[in-house]
């Protein structure tokens, strides 16, 4: 579901006591068409958007309703949870909630939150408790402790006629027995309560979905930053491999090496900031080991600019503020190796074909879908785009969207989604046009990473688009996007879609009253 973005504009214009008629001679549109706009029966974005906003003083992303959009959404999901079956959370229901009482909106998300994390510590509490050699072993060492510590402690009061030699020996082995205790008991707790209980928070990478859905996924900058680092729009191509390992030993001294897999372990890089040294695994593609190397001269170049963006984005924990840094370093490096303006008229020349952009711009299938996603620039906005990326389980690792579909956020996505079946033809682009129970139909595109380009697991990346938007690609030549029964009938999560014929269905739909089909 959309956010109610004709709310908000009737209620700024009546707060700014204009009339509909000046309104729109301001913008350039019919009263009529206003009308239809503040009732929400006509979408509008890009251009128009930016007027309205600019004509009733309010900040484009306020007006497009970002947070609002990202909220509707979790409030919706929340009917996925057996445990909240009952709750009629319809998506009027929730874009109601949102419109009249964001605060209360979050305060629900809050409390589900916290429910899930306290589910989660039960979860592991069952776990550890079923795990008896630990318990086992843990206990017979606490008790042999005690036992060393009473008797050494029995030798100190029964014995006075120690030397002090000898009295110092014992009295050093009570320490550090003592301190094997209190570590052991330690352990014990940490075993039996789990690690790290604290206030329920959402995770880093909730806190950096939020932020980047807020954002619309786009820092203008960091883009800034890329071309000042890049040079003038077309003056050259974008840096080769060789080129920033050449600017990162002139500049900063730094060295790149390549060394075996298993010495930098997960992530495939490890950088050592006294010794200069950026040390990438050998089976890091060249594309890989280039974007590796662009993110680090952003991290090194540009460090006041992002550190920046993070101390405005107000995250809630250091590993969050650190997970934060590294995500822009990455869009620098994307915005550095894809500059904006090339980019976007390359991708409209090349309607979006994937493999030619990469081709074009050295850079890999995830590479090329993410920065597409992040073409949001006011004044040249690319294909509204949603963006997921899954392992071969399903986990979701990550999410944008600005197409209007709804990613889910507490599961797995629809087994139907082409995201999944990419997995069977590994390195091969596929796609398909989907379309959800309430018609809505989109344009998706996948591609799974082939064995040996991946170093911490296969993963597979998906984006797409309205099927409006689906003549601007490629991959709709020869679709007939017109007729239903050529689309695969999909939902958002199994336990909401109302498909009762599905044959891939892995839950059973929990039945919302009055949420209809």
């Amino acid at each position: 579901m959309r956010a109610p973005i004709g709310h908000r504009i009737r209620k700024r214009r009546q707060e700014l006591s204009l009339s509909q008629t000046r309104l729109a001679a301001e913008v350039g549109i019919s009263s009529s068409y206003l009308n239809l706009i503040e009732h929400n029966k006509r979408a509008i974005g890009g251009r128009l958007l930016l007027r309205i906003a600019e004509a009733i003083d309010l900040d484009s992303r306020v007006l497009a309703g970002t947070e609002e959009a990202r909220l509707i959404a979790e409030l919706v999901e929340l009917a996925d949870d057996p445990v909240l079956g009952g709750v009629a959370v319809r998506p009027q229901d929730a874009g109601e909630i949102v419109a009249h009482s964001p605060v209360a909106a979050r305060a629900m998300l809050a409390l589900y939150r916290a429910y899930r994390e306290a589910r989660l510590h039960s979860d592991m509490i069952g776990e550890r408790l079923g795990e008896e050699t630990f318990l086992a072993e843990a206990s017979n060492q606490i008790l042999a402790l005690i036992t060393t510590i009473r008797s050494y402690s029995e030798i100190l009061i029964d014995y006075g006629d120690l030397s002090e030699a000898e009295r110092g020996r014992f009295i050093g082995t009570l320490v550090s027995e003592s301190e094997r205790l209190a570590a052991s008991a330690v352990d014990m707790f940490d075993f039996m309560a789990g690690r790290g209980h604290r206030r329920p928070r959402p995770s880093p990478r909730e806190e950096i979905e939020d932020l980047i859905s807020d954002r619309a996924n786009h820092f203008p900058s960091l883009e800034v930053a890329a071309e000042a680092t890049g040079g003038a729009k077309g003056a050259a191509r974008p840096p080769t491999l060789e080129a920033l390992a050449a600017r990162l030993q002139r500049k900063h001294g730094v060295t790149v090496a390549r060394v075996a897999r298993e010495a930098v372990l997960r992530g495939g890089e490890r950088y050592d900031a006294a010794a200069k040294m950026l040390a990438l695994a050998d089976t890091l593609s060249p594309r890989s080991a280039r974007f590796r190397l662009a993110r680090l001269l952003g991290r090194l170049e540009h460090a006041r600019t992002i550190d920046d963006v993070v101390a405005q984005a107000g995250m809630t924990t250091k590993e969050a503020s650190a997970a934060l840094t590294n995500a822009l370093a990455s869009y620098f490096a994307a915005a550095l190796l894809m500059p904006y303006d090339d980019f976007h008229a390359a991708a409209e020349e090349l309607r979006h074909d994937v493999a030619r952009l990469g081709a074009r711009f050295d850079a890999s299938f995830e590479q090329v879908c993410h920065r597409l996603a992040t073409l949001r620039r006011p004044t040249a906005e690319g294909v509204p785009l949603h963006f997921l990326r899954t392992d071969i389980a399903g986990n979701i690792s990550k999410r944008f969207s600005a197409s209007g579909l709804r990613l889910p956020r507490y599961g797995g996505a629809c087994p139907r989604w082409i995201v999944h079946h990419a997995f069977t033809t590994p390195g091969r682009i596929v796609h398909q046009v989907a379309r959800l129970p309430d018609g809505e139909t989109f344009l998706f595109v996948a591609r799974a990473e082939t064995p040996g380009d991946h170093v911490a697991g296969l993963h597979a990346v998906m984006i797409g688009a309205p099927v409006a938007h689906a003549g601007r690609f490629v991959y709709a030549d020869g679709l007939d996007l017109t007729a239903a029964p050529t689309a695969t009938p999909v939902g958002i999560t199994c336990r909401q879609c109302p498909r009762a014929d599905c044959a891939d269905r892995a839950f059973e739909r929990i039945a919302v009253p009055g949420g209809g089909a």
